[in-house]
């Protein structure tokens, strides 16, 4: 088999980035001095352990953006306007299959509790942090942790009530949707 020019390129510059992102920056800091390790402490996940920053290595990276935003969607509340938190979710339907969003359903009574009152006297709106769940093994979804600020219009500011864990799953093909989801927290 002739290999072409284009061919040989793609595949020098696809084993250069490979490289480079193994790499440790020119001005990485050297190995750290040597401590008793102690023994309560939990390791990070290494190389060969199946898991990075982003999630486990078998995820596709388009499936945790999904994840990512989805959960950052569901999570922005202003409860001046919205009914309650339901109405996040229905902003998401976007993301998802056609059956899953139809499965998305407001409550008839809007929400309450001090936090939300609170933050809609304010006319604050929920600023989500959101971040995969590196913990989590199941092998068909990913899982995202969901906490929040409120912000109101003059930066006041203060912690949200809460954090929401969101287990998301999807289709099998590009471009992904939402098949089915599931919240835990709150």
């Amino acid at each position: 088999m002739k290999l072409k020019p284009l061919m040989i390129t793609s595949a020098l510059v696809g084993i250069t980035l490979s490289l480079a992102a193994c790499s440790p920056p020119d001005n990485a800091p050297g190995p750290a001095p040597a401590s008793t390790p102690d023994p309560t402490a939990t390791a990070a996940p290494g190389p060969g352990s199946g898991v990075h920053e982003e999630g486990h290595a078998n995820e596709d990276p388009a499936k945790v953006a999904l994840a990512l935003e989805a959960a950052k969607i569901m999570t922005t509340w202003n409860p001046a306007k919205d009914f309650n938190r339901t109405d996040a979710e229905m902003r998401a339907r976007k993301l998802m299959t056609a059956e899953r969003a139809k499965e998305v359903i407001a409550p008839e009574r809007p929400a309450t509790g001090e936090e939300w009152l609170n933050a809609a006297a304010k006319k604050a709106t929920s600023q989500p942090t959101v971040k995969i769940e590196t913990a989590h093994h199941e092998q068909n979804s990913i899982a995202v942790n969901a906490t929040w600020q409120w912000v109101t219009a003059d930066g006041e500011t203060w912690a949200g009530e809460g954090k929401t864990t969101f287990f998301f799953t999807f289709t099998d093909k590009a471009p992904y949707q939402i098949r089915d989801y599931t919240a835990s927290g709150q």
